[in-house]
């Protein structure tokens, strides 16, 4: 008899107490019973190990790449010497802490997108850690003997945050994804969901920071509307970099010994007694090697277009979008409104998108909808919103009933960027490539996308704000033919359909497989319209995946589990769901 009829005269245990239904139980034994049988918090307890722990990496990508801006406000009000005059300061210098962390993101995402593939999802993780919590160190304790000294330190310190920073984009985007058994019931219904429940920590993560700064700033000047003195300043800039030091360390400390690999079998290529021979062994079961990455760039090239240019476009949405905000805030309040009246604003902006995160989160797996329309609606819905400014700014500015309009228009295109490419680019980038390329692929990916925020943050420094408005609308049109051309549509497709038809591909023979990874609807146009690989789809002559496509996610993965659990448990666990 199984435990769930481990009651008396075999009724469910679940369910009846001493073969009484627990709803007959009179009130204090029932209410005892309920509170045995199911924890209040156990729901918290789960979205806090599947999705706030796999994406405390992005919690502190948003909480640190986000407050640059913030704290530029306040160092405009406190240091106007250095940041508004640049008389103590070089302009150079100064502006270089706009964009420094960009760079820093784009060489970490290029380098840890390799390693993680090459040595493991685990170790690329414990390696992001250290290095961002390297740069939060030095971010709280950056000095100099003159003000430009201490510009100049500023900027290396986000450097190297940066790089830290980078490393998390195909690590918590291929983890998140990897999540799941591959095949299992959940990995097909739910794939989408786990990477951008992760991807929202980064909306949280704005929110968190923008808290703390607040805080930070009524406890070292007293009050909130200024004026600010030099010392309330960098102590409250100081204090928020040092609060998210103590989360990224405690981070370092659960990547390290608490994310245990899974003690299956499919895990001991990486993790067995033979040391170096047996790593070698993993990466070849993984299948990384130079052939692999030429594989990819030969066979994959369009999909690289897809998810490259894609996420380039969106990036120049988001960032140019958060790099404008201080002026159009400033058009809402005036040129003379307090930091702490600018920060409420954004606070405000950081709501509405958390909104658009969570409801791309919800409908991400519905079939129906899936990543391709929701990523290109979220394009054109961008293109429409930043035009309507770019082509009537004066009258939107110029009016209190204009200003209500350019608010709405500002706060409507933060939903829809969030409710579209800035969660589907990270998710793409980490489903339609093979699991042994997929963090170089992720990587590289992210690394363009990041050109696209790197270009707005310089641009932007010497065109009008009007411009703006016409340089980000174009973005917003160019994503929208790149998502529909070159990216496909993986939603609801099997992670281990994608590992059969890579093992032909590795063989040579890429046009023996005929399975659903090759079905329509789950190609791009370009796939099916230039190179017709949907002709390959045979439903008759459907493979079983065979047991090298099953393994080489676990080879490459190392068995990686977020909480601890091994996949053994985690495929009991999705069949019985």
């Amino acid at each position: 008899m199984s435990a769930l009829y481990a009651g008396a005269e075999g009724l469910p245990s679940e369910s009846h107490l001493e073969g009484t239904y627990w709803a007959d139980l009179p009130f204090k034994k029932r209410t005892r019973w309920i509170w045995q049988q199911q924890d209040p918090l156990e729901p918290f307890v789960m979205y806090w190990k599947r999705y706030v722990i796999s994406g405390l990496g992005i919690f502190t990508a948003g909480y640190v790449l986000f407050s640059i801006a913030n704290i530029h406000v306040l160092f405009q009000q406190s240091y106007g010497p250095c940041w508004q005059r640049f008389e103590e300061c070089s302009q150079i210098w100064t502006q270089t802490t706009d964009y420094f962390q960009v760079v820093g993101i784009i060489l970490g995402q290029l380098t840890v997108g390799f390693l993680g593939d090459w040595l493991g999802r685990r170790w690329g993780m414990i390696q992001d850690a250290v290095i961002m919590f390297i740069g939060c160190l030095m971010l709280a304790v950056a000095n100099g003997t003159t003000a430009n000294g201490w510009v100049i330190m500023y900027a290396i310190s986000q450097l190297v945050f940066g790089f830290g920073v980078g490393g998390e984009y195909p690590m918590t985007g291929a983890q998140a994804a990897e999540k799941e058994v591959p095949g299992s019931k959940a990995d097909m219904l739910h794939r989408g969901r786990n990477v951008a429940l992760a991807f929202t920590m980064q909306g949280w993560g704005q929110l968190v920071n923008l808290g703390v700064l607040m805080v930070g700033l009524l406890a070292f000047n007293s009050k909130g509307s200024g004026p600010y003195s030099h010392g309330a300043a960098g102590a409250t800039y100081r204090f928020s970099f040092g609060f998210i030091a103590v989360l990224v360390l405690w981070m370092a400390y659960y990547r390290t010994w608490r994310m245990k690999p899974a003690k299956g079998p499919e895990a001991k290529p990486l993790r067995g007694a033979g040391g170096e021979k047996d790593a070698k062994q993993g990466r070849k079961a993984a299948g990384y090697d130079g052939a692999s990455f030429r594989l990819l760039i030969t066979h994959f090239w369009h999909r690289l277009i897809g998810t490259s240019l894609g996420w380039f476009c969106n990036d120049f949405l988001f960032y140019g979008n958060a790099t404008f905000r201080n002026r159009f805030i400033s058009v809402l309040t005036g040129t003379n409104s307090s930091v702490m009246e600018a920060w409420l604003w954004n606070l405000l902006n950081v709501g509405v998108a958390l909104v658009g995160y969570h409801a791309a989160a919800l409908s991400i797996d519905w079939k129906w909808w899936g990543r391709v329309r929701m990523q290109a609606t979220g394009f054109l819905a961008c293109f429409v919103l930043f035009l309507l400014p770019a082509c009537i700014y004066g009258p939107l500015t110029g009016s209190a009933s204009g200003i209500k309009a350019f608010q709405f228009i500002y706060f409507f295109s933060s939903f829809w960027n969030q409710f579209g490419p800035n969660c589907t680019t990270f998710l793409v980038a980490a489903e339609v490539y093979p699991s042994s390329v997929r963090s170089t692929a992720h990587g590289m990916s992210a690394a363009v996308g990041k050109l696209g925020a790197l270009a707005p943050t310089i641009l932007f420094n010497y065109i009008s704000d009007r411009a703006k408005f016409w340089a980000v609308c174009w973005a917003g049109l160019l994503g929208f033919f790149v998502t529909v051309v070159f990216v496909p549509d993986a939603t609801g497709l099997s992670m281990l359909e994608q590992e059969q038809s890579w093992e032909l591909i590795q063989q040579g023979r890429p046009k023996d497989y005929h399975g659903v990874a090759v079905h329509p609807r789950h190609l791009s146009v370009f796939e099916r319209v230039i190179l017709k690989r949907h002709h390959q789809y045979q439903p008759k002559a459907q493979q079983l995946p065979s047991h090298t496509a099953q393994t080489s996610m676990a080879a490459v993965n190392g068995g990686l589990s977020s909480t601890g659990v091994d996949n053994k448990q985690t495929a009991r666990d999705s069949e019985a769901a």
